[in-house]
């Protein structure tokens, strides 16, 4: 395999602390995994001394598969996302932790209900704080690793969460249940014991972190005491590509990473294998403007130079149709198009336009499997398979199907289990003791304890997909949905069908299939590797786009306020937005299209607006047309577009008649 210079000295490199700034398409994967082919075929270590991290299970998945074809046992080397890694040490030193077998791992879902119910043990009211932004402010805590001693309150929403998190901490632990940010916290605190730390340092030796601009303070933490013995550790990343700040990822790590590792050697992979010389002279012009940055001079492979088109609408509606215009016009396969979003409520009038031009098209991330009312119920059965303690489950489906035990006798039981100090299910077990539930209620509550029973002992049984349907049948789920005679009743047993599928292909797939095994698998797809693309246009936020490249990309809304967004503004995050913009232009692999308009309508007005500042950034000469006479040439034929569009829409309606 042929590799450039600054990949051959990444590759090379052996022992010690080493920094690799990969560029967009500079081919970091490549330089990864020829680094880990290099430590096992040359310098002989051991496969399972070496642990990879990436952060999507796509990516990790990937690298599997890379490896598979060139590295012997490789199946050996730990090649995870950090959560991944943080289920396997958690299920290694549960005891150490004061956990039990059998641990549930909450999703959003099960993380709101906890939240409210926290909420509710501390007489905080849900109407008055939202608990998602509660939800949103206690991932933020934990992913900075903030002591909340040192929290000073400056608005209600952070007040109210540094509240409520012990308690919400205190509730997980009675259910035996993590959120997905304790994965990581928990490693930290197995790290505090010096035993179990040199442990997994002597275990991992050669450390290797993909996408290392997105590790958030605990990560970067975790990083620090794995790697601290040996100094084996092998990063790579972009600053400029860090865009995740609001989920807690501080680019400071990448930043400040040869401060804390001496002799830190850095390597630049200053060759760009994506796009065109035209598109990486209009990202960098527009990067440069950062100050916090490390200085790059990245090249491209290509040569060729297309010039980048800009259109200004007269409004939305007009900007979806020159957008839509143009790649009809264009003739290729939709699939080589992708439209980039700064935020989702964008893609309304661009979804219209493109019904009305019948072009088919895929919104990346919306509607995904797993957060679909029927599989969470079902979900949450299997979960209380393994976990009768997980409350959050147990809430979701004891009266799901409908089985007499009403939102008055929950309120009970749980009012019971508070006074108690007990979680939900125990309380549901000392039913009798409970004098304000009525008896005619004892035998349904009765009949759903047997359920539980039955299904804790159908859990038992090795063949995961068996178990499954038998669940699905024993509940009589298919029956419940039918008899709720909604007009979406085929899709959501269709629904219940294909997770059982994904059951059963976890079953052939994985030696040793768990419940347990599966539902982890469930939890650690968080953000979904949602990217197949069909013959369709994909529309996605440029967040979502992070780590893809199409043929020909365009920008929509590209206007102050937009992108960079208001809010940004406003937080003074300009950098953060300008790297996100960076990510936006390297998308695009051959051609680049960015538009925006001249008025949107706002809180029901029709608001001027003004072209982003980004826009000036970029020089003249990579446009067609320059910003200012494109805008004059869209703005000018804007009322014949429209005219023509309208006839030909007239023309095909006649038509149609």
């Amino acid at each position: 395999m042929n590799y450039n210079e600054s990949q051959i000295q990444a590759i090379e490199h052996y022992k010690g602390p080493c920094l690799v700034l990969a560029g967009a398409g500079s081919g970091k994967t490549r330089v990864i995994v020829g680094r880990v082919e290099k430590l096992i075929n040359e310098h002989k270590v051991q496969p399972s001394n070496i642990l990879a991290v990436t952060f999507t299970n796509k990516a990790a998945e990937e690298m599997r598969e890379r490896l598979a074809g060139s590295v012997k046992d490789h199946g050996q080397i730990t090649c995870s996302t950090f959560h991944a890694l943080g289920v396997r040490l958690i299920k290694e030193n549960l005891e150490k932790l004061g956990y039990s077998k059998g641990f549930s791992i909450y999703g959003s879902a099960e993380q709101h209900a906890s939240i409210k119910k926290a909420m509710h043990n501390l007489n905080i009211s849900d109407e008055m704080f939202d608990p998602k932004l509660i939800s949103y402010k206690i991932s933020y805590f934990k992913n900075r690793y903030t002591n909340l001693d040192s929290v000073t309150a400056l608005d209600p929403i952070t007040s109210v969460a540094k509240r409520i998190m012990p308690e919400y901490d205190r509730i997980l632990k009675a259910n035996n249940a993590f959120d997905f940010d304790d994965l990581l916290l928990k490693m930290l605190e197995l790290f505090q014991d010096a035993i179990i730390l040199e442990k997994y340092q002597d275990k991992f030796k050669f450390i290797l972190i993909d996408e290392f601009q997105d590790t958030n303070p605990v990560q970067n933490r975790i990083v620090l005491g794995l790697g601290q013995k040996y100094g084996n550790v092998f990063v790579v990343g972009d600053d400029d590509q860090s865009i995740y700040g609001f989920r807690g990822a501080d680019y400071r790590n990448i930043l400040d990473f040869e401060k804390h590792w001496e002799k830190c050697r850095i390597i630049v992979l200053d060759v760009n294998y994506r796009s065109t010389a035209t598109i990486l002279k209009a990202a960098s012009a527009v990067i440069n403007n950062n100050l916090e940055r490390k200085s790059k001079n990245v090249s491209t492979h290509f040569k060729e130079h297309i010039p980048i088109e800009y259109y200004t609408g007269l409004n939305e509606k007009h900007e979806a149709d020159l957008i839509s215009e143009r790649i009809k016009e264009f003739g290729k396969k939709y699939s080589d198009h992708a439209i980039l979003l700064r935020t989702n409520y964008l893609s309304r009038t661009i979804e219209e336009s493109f019904r009305a031009h019948r072009i088919p098209y895929k919104i990346v991330g919306d509607f995904k499997f797993y957060d679909r009312k029927e599989i969470k119920d079902i979900l949450a059965y299997l979960s209380i398979m393994i976990n009768p303690s997980d409350e959050v489950s147990v809430l979701r489906i004891v009266n799901t199907p409908k089985r007499g035990i009403g939102e008055d006798t929950v309120f009970k039981i749980s009012n019971y289990a508070e006074q108690n100090k007990i979680n939900f299910f125990h309380a549901l077990k000392n039913y009798k003791k409970i004098d304000t539930i009525a008896s005619s209620k004892h035998h349904n509550i009765a009949q759903f304890l047997d359920i539980v029973t039955g299904l804790v002992e159908l859990g038992e049984s090795k063949d995961i997909y068996d178990i499954s349907v038998k669940l699905v049948e024993k509940i009589g789920y298919i029956a419940f949905l039918e008899k709720e005679n909604d007009k979406g009743v085929e899709s959501k047993k269709a629904n219940v069908e294909e997770l059982l599928n994904s059951i059963k292909e976890f079953r052939d797939e994985m030696k040793n299939a768990s419940i347990a095994g599966f539902l982890e698998k469930i939890a650690l797809i968080q953000e979904g590797d949602d990217t197949e693309h069909g013959e369709q246009v994909i529309v996605l936020t440029v967040h979502s786009s992070k780590g893809l490249e199409f043929e020909n990309v365009f920008i929509a809304g590209f206007e102050e306020g937009i992108f960079p967004h208001k809010r940004s503004l406003d937080e003074d995050n300009l950098e953060e937005e300008r790297r996100l913009c960076y990510v936006a232009l390297t998308r695009a692999k051959k051609r680049l299209f960015i538009s925006s308009c001249t008025s949107r309508i706002k809180y029901g007005e029709e608001s001027k607006s003004k072209p982003s500042r980004f826009l000036k950034e970029i020089p003249d000469e990579l446009f067609l047309y320059p910003p200012s006479v494109a805008g004059e040439k869209s703005a000018d034929n804007a009322k014949s577009k429209i005219r023509e569009m309208m006839e030909r829409l007239k023309n095909k309606y006649k038509n149609e008649k």
